[in-house]
């Protein structure tokens, strides 16, 4: 288990975070990003405001920004790769860095009228914020040959078999318990996504930037989300802070949700006499025409109507993509407990990692040293204290969990 989790550390990166912060009176956000009533104009006495942060570049809405005045609380959620560089096909994996960051691009829109000059250096140690969601997502290598599709597929079937709450949408992305209020797992074909997508992704012509966008095309992205209430459960029903989700945790929490699912078999396997007679009529037959290697567009030549709804029904309510691979495309025979092993997940190569402009990431000590002396703090007050020190500190409630 150690072994595995001192892997997944190095994989591990956040894709979206939901923060709260408890006193910041009066804060307003300006119309250029909120709407606070059924006309354009931001009125005096209003009690919340919600609006959406545009990017540095401005070209993306990257995070939901909102105000609670009776609370004086302030909520923001979203994405802090897309928030700095326009992309999140990679991304940090520091929760205190990323949290930071995101009040910052906040600050950056729009003034935070804190009442301490404290708070600030708070932040960037990761106090003083609570987490009220989190996004954690790693990139599962595929052997050579293995198509994202037929992966996807196999993974369907193997939900179908354990009795899963399972969908998979256009986007070809495979939810597992979606809309459970605790957490929940997806799967998806990042590469697809991004073909798909309406947003033309900008990156710069470099060679790492070609070497992203190959790595996107050769890996499974698996994301784990962890919602309020489940991060509660974790920690002992203390509010989270950044500084308790060190990589060491997040990657104790991710292992433990891939676990939960037992997913086993074989990427060739076709499902049962007794797995197809769950499909019903007419889609039954449909499915074990596919499975079987027939094109289903040959079948349904003519009739693209009725093909278009039998593979939305199917997809929807099976987790089946007939215009996918069929596993018996597949030329030999491979374990899905094989390529779903921890040690297939990969980290950040280095060259991409160490591009600022692929990866985001800022140096959060530096910036607390330069904070300090702008505002006179001296003594052990300003110096900065690894904010994970203490994670360990809490290790015995996550595990009680």
């Amino acid at each position: 288990m150690n072994k595995e989790r001192n892997h997944l550390m190095k994989c591990i990166m956040i894709d979206t975070m939901g923060l709260r912060v408890e006193n910041v009176p009066n804060l307003k956000l300006p119309k250029s990003f909120a709407r606070v009533s059924d006309t354009a104009e931001v009125v005096d006495n209003y009690g919340w405001a919600k609006g959406n942060l545009k990017s540095e570049s401005g070209k993306h809405m990257s995070m939901r920004v909102r105000t609670l005045s009776a609370s004086s609380q302030l909520l923001v959620e979203g994405s802090n790769s897309m928030q700095y560089l326009d992309q999140n096909i990679v991304s940090s994996g520091d929760a205190v860095m990323t949290a930071f960051s995101m009040l910052d691009a906040v600050r950056r829109q729009y003034a935070m009228h804190l009442d301490s000059v404290f708070r600030p250096r708070e932040f960037m140690q990761g106090h003083g914020i609570e987490v009220t969601r989190i996004d954690l997502a790693a990139m599962l290598a595929l052997e050579a040959g293995l198509r994202s599709g037929a992966v996807l597929n196999a993974l369907a079937f193997a939900c179908l078999r354990a009795g899963l709450v399972t969908s998979i949408f256009p986007n070809e992305t495979l939810y597992l318990d979606q809309h459970s209020q605790l957490e929940s797992l997806k799967a998806y074909d990042k590469a697809a996504e991004m073909q798909q997508s309406r947003r033309e992704l900008e990156l710069p012509q470099s060679q790492n930037a070609a070497d992203l966008m190959e790595l996107a095309g050769k890996t499974l992205r698996f994301e784990g989300v962890f919602r309020l209430k489940q991060l509660k459960r974790l920690f002992g029903n203390v509010p989270v802070t950044p500084s308790m989700l060190s990589p060491e945790t997040l990657a104790e929490m991710f292992l433990k949700l891939l676990g939960k699912y037992e997913l086993h078999g074989g990427l060739r396997r076709l499902l049962s006499s007794a797995d197809l007679w769950r499909i019903r009529p007419p889609y039954r037959f449909t499915v074990a025409l596919w499975q079987s290697g027939n094109d289903v567009r040959s079948i349904f030549s003519g009739h693209d109507g009725l093909l278009r709804s039998h593979h939305r029904v199917i997809r929807r309510d099976y987790g089946i993509n007939i215009l996918a691979p069929s596993p018996a495309t597949i030329n030999q025979h491979v374990e899905l407990g094989d390529v779903l092993r921890i040690e297939n997940f990969i980290p950040v190569p280095p060259a991409i990692r160490a591009d600022s402009e692929l990866f985001y990431q800022r140096d959060v000590a530096a910036e607390f040293k330069a904070y300090c002396q702008a505002t006179g703090s001296r003594g052990i007050s300003s110096v900065y204290v690894d904010p994970y020190e203490s994670t360990n500190d809490m290790r015995s409630l996550f595990s009680a969990g």
